[in-house]
């Protein structure tokens, strides 16, 4: 997740806009992809609701015809309104998707895991052979019409190039890109998920790491006095 995000930064103009869905490719993006100018990151919040970033992207497109638009999105996001890559090709709304597919809702699983031991439903895999589970998105996007769908196949050297492609269309583009469910190499270090505290029943050094983790990201008794912000050269917030 975090190679396409650098790949993505070097090809999108600074002033090209993201829109970002939930989860992990919503906290990674906030994290480690530099924004240049305002109004260019239009993430869902912390409540991070699936189904957002597909139809924002095409309303920031509609709004600023002349600038790029990428849509960053994790695969069980984008099938939420995947109905809406219809709208994109019936009105000529060439914004380009970017589907990070680790084959599940990742970031669910590892909030049960978290809160409550276990996970249930949340990685997508084959019934009979446990196999990990996945639409052929390239072939969707083309059922719905898209002239540039692609499925990057080696890590070293096509996600930059696949997504220049699909800038360069200037036409609806979906680049998929699969990677790892394993959040500690895919993603960035997530902090702070505190809209939905532990389970009555979860054990009490879940609460008690909540009780810290929720503590620590409101700096609840934190000295910030010394606390110096460093900014990269450019970047906003």
């Amino acid at each position: 997740m975090l190679r396409t995000l650098k790949e993505l930064r070097k090809v999108l103009p600074r002033h090209g806009i993201v829109t970002v869905g939930s989860g992990h490719p919503q906290s990674s993006t906030k994290q480690d992809f530099p924004v240049y100018e305002p109004r260019t990151h239009i993430t869902p919040g912390s409540y991070s609701p699936m189904g957002f970033a597909l139809p924002a992207a095409i309303g920031a497109k509609l709004a600023k015809r002349d600038t790029p638009v990428v849509c960053i999105i994790g695969d069980g996001d984008f099938m939420m309104c995947v109905q809406e890559l219809a709208t994109c090709v019936a009105y000529g709304i060439p914004v380009v998707f970017l589907v990070l597919n680790n084959a599940g809702y990742i970031s669910i699983r590892d909030g049960q895991d978290a809160l409550m031991g276990r996970n249930i439903i949340s990685e997508f895999k084959h019934q009979k052979s446990g196999q990990p589970y996945s639409v052929d998105f390239p072939a969707l996007a083309k059922s719905f019409g898209f002239e540039v769908a692609t499925r990057v196949q080696r890590v070293d050297d096509d996600i930059g190039p696949a997504i220049r492609r699909a800038l360069d269309s200037n036409a609806p583009a979906l680049v998929e890109v699969p990677i790892t469910r394993d959040v500690s190499i895919a993603a960035s270090n997530v902090v702070g998920w505190w809209d939905f505290p532990p389970v009555p029943g979860a054990p009490d050094a879940v609460k008690t790491d909540y009780a810290a983790g929720l503590a620590a990201e409101q700096h609840e008794g934190r000295d910030t006095s010394q606390v110096r912000i460093v900014k990269a050269e450019g970047a906003v917030g």
